[in-house]
């Protein structure tokens, strides 16, 4: 891809992370303290560690340079599923505002992967294709970890309302 391709799919990206910052630093601060908040202040670290770098990456290309991918490592990242699976099992006090934030926070990583499975396939170099892999690959832990809690949540808030059947 030219450098001006580039440049549109890092900002693009960049734009991604910092509304996905934004978003779960903003919940973070309507949730009560426990578990389930931890997840939401685990995310916005993660999606902040993304910002910063993708937003280094894109001052190199607009400077000329390469793509500078060998910092990618230090970004790894864990799953946290059954931490926020144990955190909605153990609560009792989870309401449809925490089930609103999860899907909210769903429909956001699976945008974020939707687009960076969409630029690895678009790139033409192989540290650009291996960058847009490395984030689809950490949105994908995000959006699994939420799908998983989402779930787990309806459920309860279903039987708390005596939907049915389950």
């Amino acid at each position: 891809m030219n450098e001006e391709g580039m440049v549109a799919l890092l900002k693009d990206a960049l734009q991604l992370e910092i509304e996905g910052w934004l978003f779960y630093r903003g919940v973070t601060c309507t949730l009560p303290k426990g578990a389930v908040r931890d997840v939401f202040v685990y995310l916005t670290e993660q999606e902040d560690k993304h910002r910063q770098y993708i937003n280094k990456e894109l001052d190199h290309v607009q400077a000329g340079s390469m793509l500078d991918i060998t910092g990618l490592g230090a970004l790894k990242e864990t799953t946290h599923e059954e931490v926020l699976a144990d955190a909605v099992r153990s609560a009792t006090d989870l309401s449809q505002h925490e089930a609103s934030a999860i899907h909210t926070g769903m429909l956001l990583e699976r945008n974020s992967w939707e687009f960076y499975h969409t630029a690895a396939d678009k790139a033409t170099q192989l540290d650009e294709a291996s960058l847009y892999r490395q984030l689809e690959e950490w949105e994908k832990l995000h959006l699994r970890l939420l799908e998983k809690a989402y779930d787990l949540l309806k459920e309860r808030i279903w039987a708390e309302n005596r939907f049915a059947p389950f």
